[in-house]
Protein backbone atom coordinates (compact mmCIF):
# COMPACT_ATOMS: atom_id res chain seq x y z
CA UNK A 1 0.00 0.00 0.00
CA UNK A 2 1.33 3.50 -0.56
CA UNK A 3 3.41 5.39 1.76
CA UNK A 4 3.93 8.80 0.36
CA UNK A 5 7.27 10.26 0.69
CA UNK A 6 8.42 12.35 3.50
CA UNK A 7 9.49 15.75 1.87
CA UNK A 8 11.99 17.73 3.18
CA UNK A 9 11.32 20.79 5.65
CA UNK A 10 12.76 24.07 6.89
CA UNK A 11 14.26 23.70 10.48
CA UNK A 12 11.50 26.04 12.12
CA UNK A 13 9.94 24.41 14.49
CA UNK A 14 5.81 24.48 14.40
CA UNK A 15 4.84 27.39 16.67
CA UNK A 16 1.38 25.63 17.96
CA UNK A 17 3.54 23.04 19.47
CA UNK A 18 4.44 25.50 21.97
CA UNK A 19 0.56 25.65 22.86
CA UNK A 20 0.30 21.93 23.97
CA UNK A 21 0.09 20.68 27.02
CA UNK A 22 3.27 19.71 28.93
CA UNK A 23 2.77 15.99 28.70
CA UNK A 24 1.71 15.79 25.05
CA UNK A 25 4.70 17.89 24.13
CA UNK A 26 6.78 15.67 25.81
CA UNK A 27 5.12 12.66 23.80
CA UNK A 28 5.63 14.36 20.82
CA UNK A 29 9.38 14.43 21.46
CA UNK A 30 9.56 11.43 22.81
CA UNK A 31 8.32 9.89 19.60
CA UNK A 32 9.34 12.51 16.70
CA UNK A 33 12.26 13.66 18.22
CA UNK A 34 13.36 17.57 19.48
CA UNK A 35 15.21 18.09 16.20
CA UNK A 36 12.88 20.61 14.09
CA UNK A 37 14.24 18.45 10.26
CA UNK A 38 13.52 15.27 11.65
CA UNK A 39 10.58 16.00 13.41
CA UNK A 40 8.99 17.43 10.44
CA UNK A 41 10.06 14.08 8.10
CA UNK A 42 8.78 11.60 10.95
CA UNK A 43 5.44 13.72 11.01
CA UNK A 44 5.32 13.02 7.40
CA UNK A 45 6.38 9.74 7.41
CA UNK A 46 3.42 8.95 10.44
CA UNK A 47 0.81 10.86 8.66
CA UNK A 48 1.81 8.79 5.34
CA UNK A 49 1.48 5.76 7.65
CA UNK A 50 -2.02 6.57 8.88
CA UNK A 51 -3.56 7.45 4.54
CA UNK A 52 -2.10 3.68 4.19
CA UNK A 53 -3.55 2.14 7.03
CA UNK A 54 -6.62 3.62 6.36
CA UNK A 55 -6.97 2.29 2.99
CA UNK A 56 -5.87 -1.27 4.11
CA UNK A 57 -8.71 -1.10 6.68
CA UNK A 58 -10.84 -0.65 3.71
CA UNK A 59 -9.74 -3.64 2.39
CA UNK A 60 -10.27 -4.88 5.26
CA UNK A 61 -14.02 -4.05 4.56
CA UNK A 62 -13.46 -6.00 0.84
CA UNK A 63 -12.79 -9.11 2.96
CA UNK A 64 -15.87 -8.71 4.57
CA UNK A 65 -18.33 -8.44 1.90
CA UNK A 66 -16.64 -11.84 0.04
CA UNK A 67 -14.15 -9.66 -2.61
CA UNK A 68 -11.01 -10.16 -1.01
CA UNK A 69 -9.24 -12.88 0.53
CA UNK A 70 -8.05 -12.11 4.34
CA UNK A 71 -5.38 -13.74 4.60
CA UNK A 72 -3.63 -11.90 1.41
CA UNK A 73 -5.04 -8.76 3.12
CA UNK A 74 -3.04 -10.09 6.34
CA UNK A 75 0.07 -10.53 4.58
CA UNK A 76 -0.33 -7.10 3.26
CA UNK A 77 -1.17 -5.38 6.51
CA UNK A 78 2.14 -7.07 7.45
CA UNK A 79 4.57 -6.34 4.57
CA UNK A 80 3.21 -2.45 5.35
CA UNK A 81 3.53 -2.42 8.83
CA UNK A 82 7.45 -3.92 8.51
CA UNK A 83 7.65 -1.09 5.53
CA UNK A 84 6.76 1.65 7.79
CA UNK A 85 8.79 0.59 11.20
CA UNK A 86 11.99 0.13 9.21
CA UNK A 87 11.73 3.35 7.97
CA UNK A 88 10.36 4.91 11.47
CA UNK A 89 13.19 3.40 12.91
CA UNK A 90 16.02 4.53 10.59
CA UNK A 91 14.62 8.11 10.79
CA UNK A 92 14.29 8.37 14.82
CA UNK A 93 17.48 6.58 15.23
CA UNK A 94 19.36 9.33 12.96
CA UNK A 95 20.74 6.93 10.50
CA UNK A 96 19.08 8.65 7.99
CA UNK A 97 21.66 11.68 8.13
CA UNK A 98 24.25 9.47 6.67
CA UNK A 99 23.05 9.66 3.27
CA UNK A 100 22.75 12.58 1.10
CA UNK A 101 19.14 12.98 1.10
CA UNK A 102 17.92 12.07 4.57
CA UNK A 103 14.37 12.16 4.01
CA UNK A 104 15.15 9.07 2.63
CA UNK A 105 12.25 10.15 -0.63
CA UNK A 106 13.58 7.48 -3.33
CA UNK A 107 13.82 4.57 -0.66
CA UNK A 108 10.39 5.69 0.42
CA UNK A 109 9.15 5.67 -3.07
CA UNK A 110 10.47 2.48 -4.84
CA UNK A 111 9.37 0.47 -1.72
CA UNK A 112 6.61 2.13 -1.63
CA UNK A 113 5.25 1.14 -5.30
CA UNK A 114 6.69 -2.23 -4.59
CA UNK A 115 4.62 -2.53 -1.99
CA UNK A 116 1.23 -1.32 -3.95
CA UNK A 117 2.70 -4.24 -6.76
CA UNK A 118 2.33 -6.95 -4.33
CA UNK A 119 -1.16 -5.38 -3.30
CA UNK A 120 -1.74 -5.41 -6.63
CA UNK A 121 -0.97 -9.50 -7.01
CA UNK A 122 -3.12 -9.95 -3.84
CA UNK A 123 -5.97 -8.01 -3.70
CA UNK A 124 -8.03 -10.35 -6.46
CA UNK A 125 -11.02 -8.60 -7.83
CA UNK A 126 -10.95 -5.68 -6.46
CA UNK A 127 -7.12 -4.77 -7.45
CA UNK A 128 -7.90 -2.28 -9.47
CA UNK A 129 -8.27 0.31 -6.62
CA UNK A 130 -4.41 -0.26 -5.87
CA UNK A 131 -3.30 1.41 -9.34
CA UNK A 132 -4.57 4.73 -8.11
CA UNK A 133 -2.01 4.62 -5.36
CA UNK A 134 0.21 4.55 -7.51
CA UNK A 135 -0.23 7.94 -9.06
CA UNK A 136 -0.58 9.09 -4.78
CA UNK A 137 2.96 8.16 -4.46
CA UNK A 138 3.99 9.84 -7.03
CA UNK A 139 2.25 13.10 -6.49
CA UNK A 140 4.30 13.14 -3.19
CA UNK A 141 7.44 12.44 -4.97
CA UNK A 142 7.11 15.23 -7.19
CA UNK A 143 7.46 17.76 -4.09
CA UNK A 144 10.96 16.05 -2.32
CA UNK A 145 12.72 14.29 -5.62
CA UNK A 146 14.83 15.65 -8.06
CA UNK A 147 13.56 15.05 -11.33
CA UNK A 148 16.26 12.50 -12.76
CA UNK A 149 15.38 10.74 -9.50
CA UNK A 150 11.33 11.01 -10.28
CA UNK A 151 12.20 9.56 -13.62
CA UNK A 152 14.14 6.57 -11.54
CA UNK A 153 11.31 5.97 -9.94
CA UNK A 154 8.69 6.26 -12.84
CA UNK A 155 10.35 3.57 -14.67
CA UNK A 156 10.64 1.52 -11.56
CA UNK A 157 7.05 1.48 -11.20
CA UNK A 158 6.38 0.54 -15.02
CA UNK A 159 8.81 -1.81 -15.16
CA UNK A 160 7.69 -4.09 -11.62
CA UNK A 161 3.64 -3.10 -12.39
CA UNK A 162 4.66 -4.95 -15.86
CA UNK A 163 6.23 -7.99 -14.32
CA UNK A 164 3.69 -8.30 -11.76
CA UNK A 165 0.72 -7.82 -14.32
CA UNK A 166 2.42 -10.56 -16.81
CA UNK A 167 2.71 -12.80 -13.62
CA UNK A 168 -1.16 -12.22 -12.66
CA UNK A 169 -2.15 -13.03 -16.23
CA UNK A 170 -0.47 -15.95 -16.25
CA UNK A 171 -1.12 -17.38 -12.97
CA UNK A 172 -4.61 -15.87 -12.58
CA UNK A 173 -6.18 -14.95 -15.85
CA UNK A 174 -9.73 -15.57 -14.58
CA UNK A 175 -9.10 -12.67 -12.32
CA UNK A 176 -6.68 -10.43 -14.39
CA UNK A 177 -7.65 -10.82 -17.88
CA UNK A 178 -4.93 -10.14 -20.44
CA UNK A 179 -6.69 -7.28 -22.22
CA UNK A 180 -7.95 -5.19 -19.17
CA UNK A 181 -4.22 -5.81 -17.59
CA UNK A 182 -3.07 -4.46 -20.99
CA UNK A 183 -5.17 -1.35 -20.87
CA UNK A 184 -4.08 -1.42 -16.97
CA UNK A 185 -0.23 -1.25 -18.00
CA UNK A 186 -0.71 1.18 -20.71
CA UNK A 187 -2.40 3.72 -18.30
CA UNK A 188 0.24 2.77 -15.46
CA UNK A 189 3.13 3.90 -18.18
CA UNK A 190 1.32 7.07 -19.72
CA UNK A 191 0.81 8.67 -16.25
CA UNK A 192 3.82 7.94 -14.82
CA UNK A 193 5.91 9.30 -17.85
CA UNK A 194 3.86 11.87 -17.94
CA UNK A 195 4.57 13.01 -14.13
CA UNK A 196 7.85 12.36 -14.47
CA UNK A 197 7.69 15.19 -17.14
CA UNK A 198 5.78 17.50 -15.04
CA UNK A 199 8.10 17.12 -12.06
CA UNK A 200 10.96 19.17 -14.38
CA UNK A 201 8.48 22.13 -15.16
CA UNK A 202 7.61 21.69 -11.10
CA UNK A 203 11.09 21.66 -10.12
CA UNK A 204 11.71 25.04 -12.61
CA UNK A 205 8.71 26.76 -11.28
CA UNK A 206 10.71 25.67 -7.49
CA UNK A 207 13.68 26.88 -8.71
CA UNK A 208 12.33 30.06 -10.40
CA UNK A 209 10.52 30.48 -7.04
CA UNK A 210 13.57 30.41 -5.02
CA UNK A 211 15.56 32.74 -7.23
CA UNK A 212 13.15 34.84 -7.01
CA UNK A 213 12.82 34.88 -3.07
CA UNK A 214 16.74 35.26 -2.52
CA UNK A 215 16.35 38.53 -5.01
CA UNK A 216 13.81 39.60 -2.96
CA UNK A 217 15.59 39.01 0.21
CA UNK A 218 18.68 40.80 -1.35
CA UNK A 219 16.47 44.02 -2.40
CA UNK A 220 15.34 44.00 1.11
CA UNK A 221 18.60 43.91 2.87
CA UNK A 222 19.55 46.39 0.28
CA UNK A 223 16.27 48.69 0.96
CA UNK A 224 17.27 48.18 4.83
CA UNK A 225 20.51 49.37 4.40
CA UNK A 226 19.91 52.23 2.03
CA UNK A 227 17.12 53.54 4.66
CA UNK A 228 19.89 53.24 8.00
CA UNK A 229 22.59 54.52 6.13
CA UNK A 230 24.21 57.60 5.29
CA UNK A 231 24.21 57.97 1.40
CA UNK A 232 27.60 60.39 1.51
CA UNK A 233 29.68 59.00 4.00
CA UNK A 234 27.77 55.44 4.56
CA UNK A 235 27.92 56.34 8.22
CA UNK A 236 24.45 55.21 10.07
CA UNK A 237 22.07 58.12 9.78
CA UNK A 238 19.95 60.27 12.10
CA UNK A 239 17.09 57.36 12.43
CA UNK A 240 19.93 54.67 13.01
CA UNK A 241 21.85 56.40 15.67
CA UNK A 242 18.00 57.40 17.20
CA UNK A 243 17.51 53.20 17.36
CA UNK A 244 21.34 52.44 18.76
CA UNK A 245 20.58 55.14 21.37
CA UNK A 246 17.49 53.66 22.72
CA UNK A 247 18.65 50.00 22.08
CA UNK A 248 21.53 51.20 24.66
CA UNK A 249 19.50 52.92 27.09
CA UNK A 250 17.23 50.07 27.33
CA UNK A 251 20.69 47.99 27.71
CA UNK A 252 21.58 50.00 30.71
CA UNK A 253 18.76 49.91 32.07
CA UNK A 254 18.95 46.11 32.83
CA UNK A 255 22.57 46.16 33.59
CA UNK A 256 24.86 46.99 30.96
CA UNK A 257 27.00 50.41 30.66
CA UNK A 258 26.59 53.74 31.07
CA UNK A 259 27.51 56.14 27.73
CA UNK A 260 27.98 59.01 26.63
CA UNK A 261 26.06 61.14 23.64
CA UNK A 262 28.54 63.43 21.46
CA UNK A 263 27.77 65.94 18.99
CA UNK A 264 30.46 66.54 16.70
CA UNK A 265 30.45 70.33 14.48
CA UNK A 266 32.90 70.86 11.88
CA UNK A 267 34.24 74.14 12.51
CA UNK A 268 33.89 76.71 9.69
CA UNK A 269 32.35 74.07 7.48
CA UNK A 270 30.38 76.97 5.60
CA UNK A 271 33.73 78.57 4.34
CA UNK A 272 34.60 75.47 2.96
CA UNK A 273 31.85 75.08 0.63
CA UNK A 274 32.27 78.88 0.06
CA UNK A 275 35.48 78.70 -0.74
CA UNK A 276 36.40 75.28 -2.01
CA UNK A 277 33.18 74.60 -3.79
CA UNK A 278 30.54 71.94 -2.09
CA UNK A 279 32.42 69.06 -4.18
CA UNK A 280 35.13 69.69 -2.12
CA UNK A 281 33.18 69.72 1.16
CA UNK A 282 31.61 66.43 0.25
CA UNK A 283 35.08 65.41 0.16
CA UNK A 284 36.19 66.46 3.88
CA UNK A 285 32.98 65.12 5.10
CA UNK A 286 33.70 61.52 3.56
CA UNK A 287 37.38 61.91 4.78
CA UNK A 288 36.41 62.81 8.23
CA UNK A 289 33.94 60.02 8.44
CA UNK A 290 37.03 57.31 7.17
CA UNK A 291 39.44 59.08 9.78
CA UNK A 292 36.48 59.13 12.56
CA UNK A 293 36.24 55.34 12.60
CA UNK A 294 39.36 54.12 12.38
CA UNK A 295 40.89 56.49 15.33
CA UNK A 296 37.88 56.06 17.63
CA UNK A 297 37.65 52.65 19.30
CA UNK A 298 35.57 49.78 18.25
CA UNK A 299 32.76 50.07 20.65
CA UNK A 300 32.11 53.58 19.67
CA UNK A 301 29.55 54.66 17.12
CA UNK A 302 29.31 57.24 14.72
CA UNK A 303 26.62 58.37 12.76
CA UNK A 304 25.91 61.62 10.07
CA UNK A 305 23.61 63.80 12.51
CA UNK A 306 23.00 66.55 9.82
CA UNK A 307 24.83 68.75 7.59
CA UNK A 308 28.24 68.56 9.25
CA UNK A 309 27.16 67.51 12.24
CA UNK A 310 27.82 63.52 13.96
CA UNK A 311 26.58 61.77 16.79
CA UNK A 312 28.87 59.57 18.29
CA UNK A 313 28.07 57.09 21.16
CA UNK A 314 30.52 56.18 23.06
CA UNK A 315 29.77 53.31 25.99
CA UNK A 316 31.53 53.42 29.09
CA UNK A 317 33.54 49.93 28.34
CA UNK A 318 37.34 49.09 27.95
CA UNK A 319 39.47 50.36 26.38
CA UNK A 320 39.99 53.87 27.77
CA UNK A 321 37.93 56.57 28.64
CA UNK A 322 34.82 57.29 25.87
CA UNK A 323 36.07 61.17 25.59
CA UNK A 324 39.48 60.17 24.39
CA UNK A 325 38.96 58.60 21.51
CA UNK A 326 37.45 62.21 20.77
CA UNK A 327 40.57 63.93 21.71
CA UNK A 328 42.77 61.37 19.50
CA UNK A 329 40.29 62.01 16.48
CA UNK A 330 40.86 66.32 16.72
CA UNK A 331 44.93 65.24 16.90
CA UNK A 332 44.79 63.21 14.27
CA UNK A 333 43.25 65.84 12.08
CA UNK A 334 45.26 68.23 12.84
CA UNK A 335 48.07 66.82 11.05
CA UNK A 336 46.34 65.59 8.42
CA UNK A 337 44.85 66.87 5.02
CA UNK A 338 41.36 67.71 5.11
CA UNK A 339 41.22 65.74 1.84
CA UNK A 340 42.94 64.30 -0.82
CA UNK A 341 41.93 67.49 -3.01
CA UNK A 342 42.82 69.63 0.02
CA UNK A 343 46.28 68.89 1.35
CA UNK A 344 47.23 72.06 3.01
CA UNK A 345 43.47 72.35 4.70
CA UNK A 346 43.01 70.56 8.32
CA UNK A 347 39.65 69.95 9.73
CA UNK A 348 39.23 71.27 13.22
CA UNK A 349 35.63 70.35 14.97
CA UNK A 350 33.52 71.49 18.27
CA UNK A 351 32.21 68.77 20.51
CA UNK A 352 30.00 68.38 23.26
CA UNK A 353 29.58 65.85 25.35
CA UNK A 354 26.76 64.14 27.97
CA UNK A 355 26.51 61.62 30.18
CA UNK A 356 23.78 59.45 29.85
CA UNK A 357 21.62 59.42 33.34
CA UNK A 358 19.34 56.47 34.33
CA UNK A 359 16.28 56.47 33.43
CA UNK A 360 16.48 60.04 31.23
CA UNK A 361 14.86 59.94 27.96
CA UNK A 362 17.17 59.94 24.88
CA UNK A 363 16.02 63.23 23.60
CA UNK A 364 16.74 64.58 26.87
CA UNK A 365 20.50 63.73 26.55
CA UNK A 366 20.93 64.69 23.25
CA UNK A 367 19.83 68.13 24.37
CA UNK A 368 22.64 68.23 26.86
CA UNK A 369 25.36 67.09 24.44
CA UNK A 370 23.93 69.73 22.27
CA UNK A 371 24.12 72.41 25.01
CA UNK A 372 27.42 71.50 25.74
CA UNK A 373 28.54 71.47 21.90
CA UNK A 374 26.73 75.11 21.70
CA UNK A 375 29.47 76.22 24.78
CA UNK A 376 32.28 74.66 23.00
CA UNK A 377 31.31 77.24 20.46
CA UNK A 378 31.07 80.05 22.13
CA UNK A 379 34.27 79.41 23.82
CA UNK A 380 36.41 79.35 20.35
CA UNK A 381 35.81 76.76 19.14
CA UNK A 382 38.23 73.29 18.67
CA UNK A 383 37.11 72.37 21.75
CA UNK A 384 35.02 69.55 23.43
CA UNK A 385 32.68 70.56 26.60
CA UNK A 386 30.90 67.84 28.43
CA UNK A 387 27.94 68.34 30.42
Amino acid sequence: MPTPVAASAPPDPDPDLERLPHWLSRLGDAILTTDSRQRRTLSLLLLAALVTATVVALLGYATMIGVAQAKNIAWLAGLFGLFMVGFYTTIRSGLNRRFSDPTLALPQVISAQSLIATGYAMTGPVHGATVIMLSLVMVFGMFSLRPAALRVASLYTVAVMGAVMYWCVRHQPELYPARLELFNFALTAVVMLAMSQLSGQLMDMRTRVKTQKIALEQALTHINEMAARDELTGLPNRRRMMTLLQEHATRHARGGPRFYVCIIDLDHFKNINDTFGHAAGDAVLRAFANQAQQVLRNTDMIGRWGGEEFLLLLPETPPGEPTLGVARLRDTLAVMPASPALPDLRVRFSAGFARYEDGEPIDQAIERADRALYAAKSAGRNRSVVL
